[in-house]
């Protein structure tokens, strides 16, 4: 590994272009509401991590958009946020797509259409990562399962930091998890990767049965705390309290935020600390206002 690598932090992942209807609450099973407005934003659980890490060390991000319109402007956005955008790839597909509801108390509901990030090529990974060389390595799971193996294999064959924020959830080999370190979760994520469902022993319990799986987990638990387990024991970290806007992407910032202060030589607590302060910042903030985050009304 270069010693001072030009990209310490490399995200790989999704990218897609969301369409937010602001909603009083989310529709029951079969029920239609009234929505209050309709946006357009960058996003994507990638495209939000590499903004995330992007404020705190040079970042690249490796994944797929389409050669459309929605594919120029997540370029475009990434590359406003300071992310080097050279191995993001244009492919002949549509670029990846979200219907995200936010409702009045900020809470959401996604569904996520793929497209062009569902034929991110392994060897284009592979390729991308020798060259950028980073110390840290992010990704989700909004990329094809191999991809996710891919990128698992490279950070442990070259003794790179793998940070893996396993969501959507899915289920994954031992061959990717042993090497995740940290694993960042929320709760029933944790769960499902213990074969728990939330409520079954106490969240310590949970993180100290990940632990043996991975090397370190992060469990996020949005306005509660945010638990930190190593080897060395596990740790409660305050969230800040704030009124919440919107919730949308916050866990990816904190994510992206985790993994560039690792990169910088933080401890894993201090960077967790960090990161609940970035992604409670974000939820107190309307999407419209975030920096790099405006989007197109409709």
């Amino acid at each position: 590994m270069n010693d001072t690598p030009e990209h310490p932090v490399v995200v790989v992942g999704s990218l897609n272009l969301d369409l937010t209807a602001q909603v009083q609450r989310a529709p029951e099973n079969g029920e239609t509401v009234l929505g209050r407005s309709l946006s357009t934003y960058p996003g994507g659980k990638g495209a939000n991590q590499a903004i995330g890490a992007a404020r705190n060390a040079p970042t690249a991000i490796v994944g797929a958009v389409g050669s459309d319109e929605a594919g120029a402007v997540l370029r475009d956005a990434q590359r406003a946020a300071g992310v080097d955008v050279r191995y993001l790839a244009e492919l002949d597909a549509p670029t990846g797509r979200a219907i995200v509801l936010v409702t009045d108390d900020g809470d959401n509901r996604i569904v996520v259409i793929g497209g062009a990030n569902t034929l991110l090529d392994v060897e284009y990974v592979d390729r991308a990562l020798d060259v950028l060389d980073p110390a840290v390595v992010l990704t989700q799971l909004e990329s094809p399962p191999e991809v996710t193996r891919a990128v698992a294999g490279w950070a442990a064959a070259r003794h790179r930091r793998f940070v893996l924020n396993a969501s959507p959830v899915a289920p994954l080999g031992p061959s990717v998890l042993r090497v995740a370190d940290p694993l960042i979760v929320n709760e029933p994520e944790a769960a499902f990767y213990v074969g728990a469902t939330v409520g079954d022993g106490t969240v310590d319990d949970v993180a100290a049965a990940l632990l043996g799986q991975v090397t370190s987990v992060v469990i996020t638990r949005g306005s509660a705390d945010v638990v930190v387990a190593t080897r060395d024991g596990i740790r409660h970290v305050p969230v800040p309290s704030v009124a919440v806007v919107d919730t949308t992407g916050a866990g990816d910032h904190f994510a992206g935020t985790v993994a560039a202060l690792l990169a910088t030589g933080a401890d894993l607590a201090d960077a967790a600390v960090c990161a609940a302060e970035e992604a409670a910042r974000l939820v107190a903030t309307a999407r419209a206002d975030r920096t790099g985050g405006s989007g197109k009304n409709h």
